[in-house]
């Protein structure tokens, strides 16, 4: 994956033996074309022949399987090889790295609106969380188990030919097979312990989660306790991990929530205000006013004239 801007936080130094070690430096960031309306961009890439190792990281979550050949994923802590059917995921912000080990490689890449899998919500298992996959630490994420790694190729090749359906079919489809495979994948998993050997990162992803499940407010001083942190102390290495401060992350989220439910439903200003944590209609204003440079109804009205058109 490319991307444009480079910001402090970690790559791969090469050492004496020819081995990789983690350690601080510039890495690459990405942004993709993911939305409320389009939550999952999937793709099927075939590598021809070996590369050297690529690093990478990103708002949105990612998920993989390999179909053929053999690639290496690499995180701070942890790295392995994988083979057809093996699976990888990826946090928010979560430095990565990759490159083909045995060619050709043939792999399925899913980049993934995190908000989509927080609001995935089934009445008959509440308690479900689905983005509790990509947010412990690498080594203890779900691998593909012996008994369904014929399944999990099966549904990874459907990805191919959803292309025949209809956009908003294809939406649907997407998230269903994406389901299936988590769902195989999580039957017999379990976490377990591991808050030894977790990350700045891991640790930091706790108040993520916090967000995402909340539509109030979330203060500073919440995120930390979540995390077990003083706050000044949760502060810096927020921001050191994340690239901006706590309260902007958790302002942003709401923010865009709250666009989202202008454009999908006709319900008042005040109304969509009060139920993504703002003080009321004016502070909601405000804040469209600084990030969106227009009013919440100046976009909506926008954004339905750029749809009619």
């Amino acid at each position: 994956m490319s991307g444009a801007k480079t910001c402090i936080f970690a790559r791969m130094a090469r050492t004496k033996r020819g081995e990789h070690t983690w350690n601080p430096s510039a890495i690459r960031y990405s942004r993709h074309a993911v939305s409320n309306e389009r939550p999952i961009r999937s793709g099927i890439h075939v590598h021809t022949a070996r590369s050297v190792s690529k690093f990478d990281m990103h708002w949105e979550l990612e998920f993989g399987v390999v179909l053929s050949g053999t690639m290496q994923r690499e995180y701070e802590q942890w790295k392995d090889n994988l083979h057809p059917g093996d699976v990888w995921f990826c946090g928010m912000w979560e430095p990565h790295g990759w490159k083909v080990v045995r060619a050709p490689c043939e792999v399925l890449v899913l980049v993934i609106l995190p908000q989509m899998l927080v609001n995935m919500r089934c009445e008959e298992a509440p308690d479900f969380n689905w983005l509790r996959a990509f947010t412990v630490p690498p080594g203890a994420r779900p691998r593909t188990p012996p008994g369904v790694r014929a399944n999990v190729m099966e549904l990874a090749r459907r990805f191919e030919g959803l292309g025949a359906w209809a956009p908003a079919q294809q939406e649907l489809w997407k998230r269903l097979l994406l389901m299936e495979i988590l769902l195989l994948l999580q039957r017999e998993w379990r976490p377990g312990p591991s808050d030894s050997l977790q990350s700045g990162y891991t640790r930091i992803n706790r108040s993520v989660e916090l967000v995402f499940a909340s539509r109030r407010h979330v203060s500073a001083q919440d995120a930390a306790k979540e995390c077990g942190m003083t706050r000044n102390y949760f502060n810096g290495l927020f921001e050191q991990l994340m690239g901006l401060s706590f309260a902007r992350f958790a302002l942003r989220y709401r923010l865009t929530q709250a666009a989202s439910a202008l454009l999908l439903s006709e319900r008042p200003v005040k109304s969509i205000a009060a139920e993504w944590g703002f003080t009321d209609a004016s502070h909601l204003h405000h804040c469209f006013m600084r990030h969106y440079g227009c009013s919440p109804k100046a976009y909506r009205r926008r954004q339905a004239v750029s749809e009619g058109n």
